[in-house]
């Protein structure tokens, strides 16, 4: 991550830096999986949170009575 950031905020190249992430196809490693595994639940978990909001209509009718 800190060559990354490196690349990223050098200012003495003339064309600038030329990289790919593919966050896409990434995989975690043996010593990240651990954490990959919690925070994909928590992921699924507030993709479900975040459709139910999405779906909600409001409660005004309901409120008046």
């Amino acid at each position: 991550m800190g060559n990354l950031l490196k690349v990223l905020t050098c200012t003495d190249l003339e064309q600038g830096p030329n990289f790919f992430l593919d966050f896409e196809n990434a995989q975690p490693t043996e010593s990240e999986k651990e954490i990959y595994n919690q925070v994909n639940v928590v992921l699924k978990d507030a993709e479900g949170i975040l459709e139910d909001l999405q779906s909600y209509r409001g409660a005004g009718h309901e409120i008046r009575e």
